[in-house]
């Protein structure tokens, strides 16, 4: 973490800038594991000296952590390191200063127990749009020209079916994680095949979305999922849980 990070408060905007930067910092510092759990935190009067701000900016930065779960804050109690469980580690302000490839394999399994159940869902409310939406994301999936714009059509082509779904719980669920979820697909794309494969895989979802089939949906996605742990796990990332994947 920067402490040598120095600034003037010029109004509003300054306070909010080095409050953001305060938060960038402690985020990188705990997604680096420069800063554990059950961690103190160092005291509002050392962070106000160290980036030469007021200690109201240093409490706004401290709630703004607090609130996307990274610390607890207590009255009259010292300032620690959540436990990783609370952490919001799909926060885009997270995510922009951490690969977030720890968090791999906790995504992994959220997509096998989530996304085979849209998949079936899907089967049974999609609409002819939909599946023309589908063949078009598809069809596109080969003017990708890097790992970057697989990865993006890849989550067009999931994000689709969870529209199709009609459940918009779901649909939101599904856009919280796709930040997380274009970093395995780009990671995952590097691989010889990897792009052949999940292309082989979408087309055998959709074949199973057009028959209206949710078990034969779900099936294929499971399958498609299958393959993804298998590219991640080459990749180094150990992913446990449900053992239909293995």
């Amino acid at each position: 973490m920067d402490g040598d990070l120095l600034g003037t408060e010029d109004g509003g905007r300054g306070r909010r800038r080095m409050a953001d930067q305060i938060v960038e910092d402690f985020l990188s510092a705990i997604g680096a594991g420069e800063l554990v759990a059950g961690a103190n935190v160092p005291a509002e009067s050392a962070l106000s000296t160290q980036y030469g701000v007021s200690r109201s900016v240093v409490r706004e930065a401290v709630r703004t952590l607090a609130a996307k779960g990274f610390v607890i804050a207590s009255q009259g109690s010292a300032t620690t390191v959540a436990p990783r469980t609370a952490w919001n580690v799909l926060d885009p302000a997270f995510l922009a200063v951490n690969s977030g490839e720890d968090f791999f394999d906790n995504l992994q399994q959220a997509r096998e127990l989530l996304e085979p159940t849209i998949a079936a869902l899907a089967a049974q409310t999609i609409t002819d749009l939909d599946i023309e939406r589908l063949e078009e994301l598809h069809a596109r999936f080969d003017l990708a020209k890097d790992a970057d714009e697989h990865a993006r059509a890849d989550i067009e082509f999931h994000e689709a079916i969870a529209a199709a779904s009609g459940n918009p719980v779901l649909v939101a669920v599904h856009t919280l994680i796709s930040s997380l979820a274009q970093r395995t697909r780009a990671r995952s794309a590097e691989l010889p095949g990897a792009v052949e494969r999940a292309k082989y895989w979408h087309g055998e979802i959709l074949t199973a979305l057009k028959s209206r089939s949710a078990a034969d949906s779900e099936r294929a996605m499971r399958l498609h999922l299958r393959q993804v742990r298998g590219e991640l796990e080459t990749l180094g990332f150990a992913v446990g849980g449900d053992d239909r994947f293995q």
